[in-house]
């Protein structure tokens, strides 16, 4: 019996065994998002498609989507939604069908880098919907200043979006290597008993909480289903207030925290012997 060229379902969700640890706190990846992205993958290879065109398509897809946020029409909206949906889906066949098939390349990674542009501008995008459709708003006049000040609050909010990227791309550049070395040092510890110890566990689930819950309200999946909520529900303004403050905030604490870290290991380094 000849061997198919072609990788099985389960061969599918084996080559991507590598990315559940990242996906284990998020809910709407690991339990909606992946196991559609891999029967569309499954379909994808079978029809003779490439990662790369699958990249090529999503972006497209995400194109017309954004198109019919815009739009005044609002019978349009809901196609909108629906497509940045299938967007978020295909950007999830394009990598598995890469890994699956092993024919994950520079280029490819590119693409699919690229593809995603539609993240940069999202807030922006939802803020015109928003100052477009007032009817979708919780508020719809607030300060008797009218719909502008929706427009003008998705671009706030897709200004420090990127800026968060941005902090943390310079970061990775230019102190990340150093500093993870100086955390890595190991360090004397100090006992005080069983109540030091049931407080930095208590304090350790704490943080891993909110870093779970930050980690979810950084990914698209999140974005894309409470779009939807606030669609329905008529309240597309409080999305975006909810994730102006979040990003504002986020970006606040970057700062903070990557200056932290860059002064000690600025520190560390004087310290060192000529």
């Amino acid at each position: 019996m000849t061997k198919s060229i072609y990788p099985t379902l389960r061969g599918i969700r084996d080559s991507h065994a590598w990315k559940r640890e990242y996906e284990r706190y998020l809910p709407l990846s690991r339990y909606v998002f992946r196991p559609l992205g891999f029967l569309a993958t499954w379909l994808a290879i079978r029809l003779g498609l490439t990662s790369e065109t699958v990249s090529w398509i999503s972006g497209f897809v995400a194109l017309i989507g954004c198109l019919c946020l815009m739009d005044s029409r609002e019978q349009l909206l809901l196609i909108g939604v629906s497509l940045l949906i299938l967007f978020n889906l295909l950007d999830c066949v394009d990598g598995s069908m890469a890994r699956a098939m092993k024919t994950e390349n520079p280029y490819g990674s590119f693409l699919d880098s690229i593809m995603a542009w539609v993240d940069m501008g999202l807030w922006a995008i939802i803020g015109i919907m928003a100052y477009r459709h007032p009817q979708l708003l919780y508020w719809p006049n607030p300060f008797d200043k009218g719909e502008i000040v929706w427009l003008i609050t998705g671009g706030i909010t897709c200004y420090f979006y990127n800026l968060a990227l941005y902090i943390e791309g310079a970061f990775d550049r230019l102190l990340r290597e150093g500093v993870n070395k100086l955390l890595n040092k190991p360090e004397p510890e100090i006992s005080d008993g069983n109540v030091t110890e049931n407080r930095t566990t208590s304090l350790s689930f704490i943080r891993n909480t909110i870093r779970r819950i930050n980690h979810n309200l950084r990914v698209r999946e999140t974005y894309l289903f409470l779009l939807v909520l606030a669609f329905f529900g008529r309240a597309v303004d409080l999305l975006l207030i909810f994730f102006l403050f979040y990003y504002v905030l986020h970006t606040t604490l970057l700062v903070f925290i990557y200056c932290r870290r860059g002064r000690q290991l600025r520190k560390s380094h004087l310290q060192e012997p000529l």
